[in-house]
Formats: structure tokens, sequence, C-alpha cells
């Protein structure tokens, strides 16, 4: 900054000396004001934002990614009404999505607060008043032909003065602060709005998987009562052969003991649908036993989709908590130019004009005019280390932020590459659980086909209908965590949320040009 300034001050000393003194005033006063701009040399950022490459998750995501990203109506593929009336009841009783709209309506007020301080401004200011002046003990003497004439200024020392002032504004704004600080102003109440986007998508995700908990709860809730019925049957034939002495007493009291771990496993899964039911109604901000007027799930099976193309790099512009990164990030990037224009001269025009006169009777007199009109001019002369420890604490805030920005990118792509990961591992366990059902369902078939022969025994065949119910429980847990492991991805993947499609105006982008009035006073959220 200072080279530049000593080429202007050269370029001016140059027109002084060319032109006429008189017109040449106004550019030696701007010299000298120029000269006192303060340095920000040294001082910079030292963080810069990531941008992960396109091939980032190549070996996780695998080949031929040329799939849709989730829609934001992804809850309907599940083709259940109660659970679309649950989300919405969340999304409209929540506290903290209700919390997230009213930062929003701050922010928004602290913009509007702002730009009725900016450009143009005015007031105007009525007074009167009843005073008392100082009576001098001696009166004022006049002299007149060398004679010295007592004359009484105030024959009342008690007057009544009143004004009439109105008196305008113009903040010229010449290096941009006011600019920059509405663009701080607007990437916070972007980013306010955008913490809402997550707060719904965070809502949506973790209530539809404690629905998706509740139905692999019911689920296993049919399987162990269905390995209760034949733990029963088992039970009746090992007593009935204990008491005709074909079997020791040990087999019957097995089978009781397995029983009652039976009961166990029972109480403890009902135990899991009442808290999981509690949790969903206090989701759904009705209060917790909401939960308890539900119908068991009936969710419709959700098809896997391919990974979108360029993931990691589109990534960035569907995940609502990068998104509110970033455009903290450009906050603090405003708040440095907030603090550089405050190195140069303040220049706004100040304006008056009234009337003002000792008593009220008075003041509309021509007398009573009075006005001022001229430019008001600041230099940070005194202002040198202040400003330069504000702008190294901006440079310092930016670093931060963009270092929260390049964290929430890892961890995004972190958290889609442990879904994929998962997903994959639960692909193959189901896999192998499938033939481990085929081949216990095989076993009960030729248990009753021995049976059936009379080679056979029915405790035989209650035994791998056991077994085969074991293997189904193992599977149907599969299964739920292949449902939860689904949902999950959807949520890393942003949840259909598409920066470019935000309800309400634009979001902002770091920019030079001051924003209209249109977007300044907007204030539609859905």
């Amino acid at each position: 900054m200072k080279q530049p300034m000593r080429r202007l001050m050269r370029h001016l000393i140059r027109h002084l000396i060319r032109h006429r003194m008189r017109h040449s005033c106004a550019l030696l006063l701007i010299a000298s004001a120029l000269s006192g701009c303060v340095s920000d040399a040294g001082l910079h950022a030292n963080v810069q934002p990531r941008k992960p490459s396109a091939d980032a998750l190549a070996q996780t995501a695998g080949p031929g990614t040329h799939g849709a990203w989730p829609a934001p109506d992804w809850v309907g593929r599940y083709r259940d009404s109660q659970l679309d009336e649950l989300v919405a009841e969340a999304l409209q009783n929540n506290p903290d999505l209700q919390v997230a709209k009213a930062r929003v309506s701050a922010a928004q007020a602290q913009l509007e607060q702002f730009a009725s301080l900016t450009g143009l401004t005015g007031t105007a200011v009525a007074t009167v008043s009843k005073t008392r002046l100082p009576q001098p003990a001696d009166v004022a003497n006049v002299s007149v032909g060398g004679q010295q004439i007592p004359v009484q200024v105030f024959n009342d020392p008690t007057v009544s003065p009143a004004a009439l002032i109105a008196g305008l504004s113009y903040q010229l704004d010449l290096w941009g602060r006011n600019a920059a600080l509405s663009r701080g102003l607007l990437s916070s109440r972007d980013a306010a709005r955008i913490d809402a986007e997550q707060v719904r998508l965070t809502l949506t995700v973790a209530l539809v998987t404690l629905y998706c908990e509740l139905d692999r709860a019911f689920a296993m809730q049919d399987i162990l009562r269905q390995k209760q019925q034949a733990a029963e049957r088992v039970d009746a034939v090992l007593r009935e052969r204990s008491a005709r002495g074909l079997d020791n007493a040990y087999d019957a009291a097995d089978a009781t003991l397995k029983q009652s771990r039976l009961a166990a496993q029972q109480a403890l899964n009902d135990e899991r649908i009442t808290l999981t039911e509690l949790q969903i109604g206090v989701m759904t901000g009705r209060g917790p036993e909401r939960g308890l007027s539900l119908h068991r799930p009936q969710l419709a099976a959700a098809a896997d989709a391919p990974m979108p193309a360029q993931l990691p790099v589109d990534l960035l512009g569907r995940r609502p908590d990068i998104v509110a990164a970033r455009l903290r990030a450009e906050a603090a990037l405003a708040s440095v130019d907030v603090t550089r224009a405050q190195f140069y001269p303040d220049v706004n025009l100040v304006a008056f004009a009234g009337l003002t006169a000792l008593t009220p009777a008075a003041l509309f007199s021509r007398a009573a005019m009075t006005g001022s009109i001229g430019p008001a001019i600041s230099l940070p002369v005194f202002d040198r280390t202040r400003l330069r420890a504000q702008l190294g604490g901006d440079y310092a805030n930016v670093d931060a932020t963009v270092s929260l920005y390049n964290k929430t990118v890892d961890e995004a792509l972190g958290e889609v590459a442990r879904q994929l990961t998962s997903l994959r591992t639960v692909d193959t366990l189901t896999n192998e659980q499938t033939r481990a059902v085929d081949a216990a369902a095989r076993i009960v078939a030729i248990a009753e086909e021995r049976h059936r022969r009379g080679i056979g025994m029915q405790k035989d065949v209650t035994l791998a209908d056991l077994s085969l119910l074991d293997e189904r429980a193992q599977q149907v847990d599969l299964q739920g965590r292949r449902r939860l492991l689904q949902v999950a991805l959807v949520g890393a993947l942003g949840g259909g949320f598409d920066e470019r499609k935000v309800a309400g105006a634009p979001l902002s982008h770091y920019q030079t040009t001051f924003p209209s009035h249109a977007r300044i006073t907007d204030t539609h959220f859905d």
C-alpha cells in the first residue's frame, strides 16, 4: 500500500506545480488525507479453502457412478403415510427448528437495521425550553460621542429558546466499507438460513432412523413370539418323554431355561419398542405419548441408487453444513474488507437547515433561519496501531472459519465413505446369512420328512424350527441395519438439499457490488 501512495503523492505534487494554486487546493487536501492511510503490509490469511478432487472417493464409491442425488421428498419412497405425517409434525413443532427459524429472523432484522443506517439518512429535531440566562452585576456600556451610555442587554433574564432543525447525511462509501458490511451480514443471514436447512435434514434423518428401528423391533417381536411357541412345544414334548421315562430330566430343565431366556428377550424387545415410540413422540414436538398411538410401520423396500457423478465436487453444494461453513468464511472475509476500508479517509456529506430563536414567537421569522452544508472527513492518523491489530484479528478469524470449512468438507467425505463401506459389508453379510437361512430351511424339511416316515421325532422338527428362527432373526437384524445405513447415506449426501434451490432469496456469494434493496428486505423463509 505504501508504494501506490507515494506514486499518488508525486503525481499530485507535479499537478500542483503545473496548475494554479487555487485549483490545486482540493488535490493537496486529498494528498494529505491519503498520506494518513494505514499500511497492511505483512498481514494476510494463512489457510486456503480445500476443494476435493473429482476422484477423492473413487475407490469407495466404485466405478460407474452416474446416479442422481437424493430427491427432496426422499421420505416418500418408503410409502408409509404414518411416517409422512410424523415428519410433517416434527418440521412444524420441533423446538430445534423453531430456534433455527428465530435465528434467521434475527439475522434478517440486523441486516435491515444496517440498511436503514447507510446511504442517505435524515433526522428532524424540534425543541422548546425555558431557560434563565445569567444576569451580570454591571450593565454593558456603549460609547456615543465620547459619552458612556449604560445599556441593559436583557430586560428579562428568563427566555424560551426554540429550534426546528432538519438534517441530512450521505455516506459516500468511497472505499466500500458499507458494501463489505452488507456482504458480511448477507452471508451471516444466509448461513442462518442454511443452518435451518441442516436442522431440517438432521431432524428428518433422525426421525426416519427411529421409525426404521421401530420397524425392526416389531419384526424381531414376531420372530421371538414364534420362537416362544416353538420352545413351548419342545418343552411339552420333553416333559412328556421325561414323565414316561424315555428321557432324563436334564433335557426338560434345559428347555425350561431356554424359555426363560426367550421371555427375557421378549420383555427387552417390548421395552425397546416403547422407548422408540416415546422418542418419536418427543421429536414430533407433541409430547412423548404421541408415539404410543402409533401403529406398526408399513415401510416399503427402497432400492439402492447409483452414486451421483462428480460426487466429491458436487457434494460441496449438496450438504447444508458445508454451505453454511462456506458462508461464514465469506462473512469473515467481508470483515477483512470492512477493516481495510477504515485504513482510508472517511468522507461524508452533511447538511442541516432550520429555524432557531430565543423565543417561540420569533422562530418563524426570516432572521431565525440557519443552515450548513459541507463534507465531513475523518482520517485514521492516530488509529494505525488499532486498525492493524484489528485487521490481524480479522485475518485470524478468516483462518479459523476456513479451517472449520475444510474440517466440514473432510468430515462430509468421510461420512459418505463410511456409509458406503458399511453398506458393502452388510451386503456381504446379508448374502451369507441368506445362505444360512436356506440351509436351516432344508434341515427343517429333512426333519419333517424323517418324522413323516417315522424315523425321526417331533422334538427334532421343533428344534430345527428353532434353529431356523435364530437364522431368520439374524437376517432381520441385517436387513434392518441395511435400511438404517441407507437412511444415513441419504443424510450424508445432503438429503435432497441443493443450494441453488433454497427457498427465498438466492444465497449471497462473495462479491463487490452493493446488494439491491430487494435482497436486503427479503424475509421469505420456507
